[in-house]
């Protein structure tokens, strides 16, 4: 028997592998904010599941965001791709890149996640 690949998944599965994306940013930047008052045992238990945000990013930059945009990535992550979007000041990506830093990634982060 042979396991499916993210590669080969059906909506569901991408749609879970973007939630768990999006919920392990969440506890990234958490873990950012209070990093100073965190102890060494929370700090290494945080550490993998950041490792492993920073891996899922580089992956959705690279594979569903490709197809979100329609647009090779230029860059490794997918904040920096926001950033270059909004920077554009105006299109459909732009549009889009602006609502997914307002609603989703800002608001976890003082003074914003996407910063262009």
């Amino acid at each position: 028997m042979q396991l499916p690949t993210l590669i080969d998944a059906g909506l569901i599965d991408w749609t879970i592998y973007t939630y768990l994306f999006y919920l392990l940013f969440v506890v990234t930047m958490a873990a950012k904010a209070a990093w100073d008052q965190l102890s060494i045992v929370p700090r290494v238990l945080l550490v993998p599941a950041a490792l492993v945000a920073v891996l899922m990013d580089v992956f959705f930059n690279l594979v569903p965001a490709t197809v979100i945009f329609l647009d090779l990535p230029r860059e490794l992550l997918f904040t920096k791709r926001l950033e270059r979007y909004k920077a554009q000041g105006a299109g459909w990506r732009y549009t889009v890149a602006r609502w997914i830093c307002q609603n989703l990634l800002d608001p976890f982060q003082q003074g914003g996640h996407c910063n262009s």
